[in-house]
């Protein structure tokens, strides 16, 4: 085991020196071993964190950004090495054809991180589209808001910054809620509870990692839990749809809340 445990540690160095998403990545996911690097690496560490680029709106291409595939530097394709948007490729793919088959779309999003996903949607949606992105903690804001300006789409997009169950729950408004905020099955509850009623008939619920329809899915036992629960509780008023790699989907159903 020390054998193993040596070698991992210099395998994590090489990468942190060359491939430093990566490194961090898996890092994130080992706790105890990033403290260990940490204590006896603190400067490659935090060189790694300065040099992770996909991570950050600054490398903003100069190209338009009207298609999908436009967005390839947002990620890339394989689960160990995403950038700024942080789905797999068939999730990223599915969101934005939805939101861009719907007219004057107004979409919700809680949970936003790096800012990937509202970036996505930004582009995907029509010129008299909202999109309203929440989060408690956002990383990446203030670059953010220069690609949203660069693009021209700061007209649409509305980011708050504060609690997931802070803002208006109107009924029956949005065709498009993602939940991709707090990951325990209490947060996502709360968001569920909080926001149910707000998806129009017809819309779409999206929870992201929450089912596994494919190998190498992220997929979180809080939104599992919960969207099996959806399914058999509240199958009147949502109907579940195949999933999509770790999304778990409803459409809304034309049968009012009661």
């Amino acid at each position: 085991m020390r054998f193993f445990h040596k070698h991992l540690r210099r395998l994590l160095l090489f990468f942190l020196k060359r491939h430093p998403n990566l490194a961090l990545d898996v890092l994130r996911h080992h706790p105890n071993l990033a403290l260990d690097v940490l204590r006896d690496h603190p400067n490659l560490v935090l060189d790694a964190l300065r040099r992770q680029d996909n991570l950050s709106f600054a490398n903003f291409p100069g190209r338009p950004q009207r298609n999908f595939e436009d967005l390839d530097w947002l990620l890339v394709s394989n689960s160990s090495n995403r950038g700024l948007l942080r789905m797999g490729f068939d999730e990223a793919a599915f969101l934005f054809r939805f939101a861009r088959s719907q007219p004057a779309a107004q979409i919700l999003e809680i949970g936003r991180y790096y800012g990937g996903s509202a970036f996505l949607f930004a582009v995907a949606s029509d010129h008299n589209s909202m999109v309203t992105s929440i989060d408690i903690a956002p990383h990446n804001d203030e670059l953010l808001k220069v690609a949203l300006t660069k693009s021209g789409f700061t007209h649409k997009v509305q980011l708050l910054v504060g609690d997931s169950c802070s803002g208006e729950a109107r009924f029956d408004f949005y065709d498009l809620i993602l939940v991709d905020g707090d990951h325990s099955y209490e947060g996502v509850l709360k968001d569920y509870e909080y926001w149910r009623k707000a998806v129009k008939p017809g819309g779409c619920l999206a929870f992201h990692n929450a089912a596994a329809e494919r190998p190498h899915t992220v997929t979180l036992p809080g939104p599992f839990r919960l969207v099996q629960e959806i399914a058999d509780r509240d199958r009147e008023y949502y109907r579940r749809e195949p999933d999509v790699g770790s999304l778990a989907l409803f459409i809304r159903t034309q049968r009012p809340f009661s």
